[in-house]
């Protein structure tokens, strides 16, 4: 898309590819966020830790509209025993200390494997100018 001329400097061209990995990427990095602040050893109440990962991963891109909804959606999360089943696939009734471990293993691994990913996509997008910081 770069060499096709497409894009008008980082500005990217709307309906693009690049634009759908833009966004992509920064969905990916709330979800790693999210995910990481969950399962860290203060363990966050999943509303707050969606607050902080839309303020740092989308937030910045957002129009005015998108950030007066988007916190009002992420208000009504799960508490974390509730978060955590829904992400093993069991009844929060069945989410005993082992499972819960087992589940939490499995969410840090998710996050160490989007680590170098999300990392590296963000400096190809970087080194191709094709960082977009406008607003939507």
């Amino acid at each position: 898309e770069r060499e096709s001329g497409i894009h008008d400097g980082n500005m990217l061209s709307d309906p693009s590819a690049a634009v759908g990995m833009l966004w992509i990427r920064r969905s990916l990095s709330f979800q790693h966020d999210l995910y990481a602040a969950l399962v860290s050893s203060n363990g966050k109440h999943p509303r707050d830790a969606a607050l902080d990962s839309y303020h740092k991963n989308l937030s910045p891109y957002h129009g005015w509209m998108l950030q007066k909804v988007f916190p009002v959606s992420l208000s009504q999360m799960p508490d974390r025993e509730m978060f955590i089943a829904k992400f093993g696939g069991v009844e929060v009734n069945a989410l005993d200390d082992e499972k819960k471990k087992e589940i939490v293993m499995q969410i840090k691994s998710l996050v160490s494997t989007w680590d170098p990913i999300l990392a590296t996509w963000k400096n190809e997008f970087e080194r191709l100018n094709l960082e977009d910081v406008r607003r939507v």
